[in-house]
């Protein structure tokens, strides 16, 4: 895989916190953006993505990419309070309490790139 440059811009009223399977992180205050680099040595990424209120964990979602598949899950473990949109290398996704979104096609990160997510309240 090439390098692939990850934008999180977090418009909920929620504390974000990533977690990456490679051991990066990053944090995100209401309203604010970060991003993670991740380089071609860095294949098969799942980033957890997980909202907090007061110190406690109130959702998790997920975006993840290879070389093989990618997609993006606006989070599972309460009722729906967050939406996503965004874009991997161009191609749009949205969700709100969708579930795993696969991109298309099954590649399209296979050479790296770019992946923006913004977040918002539901």
């Amino acid at each position: 895989m090439g390098p692939v440059t990850f934008n999180i811009h977090n418009q909920t009223k929620y504390d974000l916190r990533v977690q990456s399977s490679n051991g990066a992180t990053a944090e995100a205050a209401p309203g604010a953006s970060t991003s993670l680099g991740f380089t071609p040595n860095d294949t098969n990424i799942t980033n957890a993505m997980r909202w907090y209120q007061d110190g406690i964990c109130i959702l998790q979602g997920s975006i993840a990419w290879s070389a093989g598949g990618s997609g993006a899950d606006d989070g599972w473990t309460t009722s729906n309070i967050i939406c996503m949109s965004g874009e991997m290398n161009g191609e749009g996704f949205s969700g709100c309490n969708e579930g795993w979104v696969e991109m298309q096609p099954f590649n399209l990160m296979a050479n790296g790139g770019e992946v923006s997510v913004t977040y918002t309240n539901a």
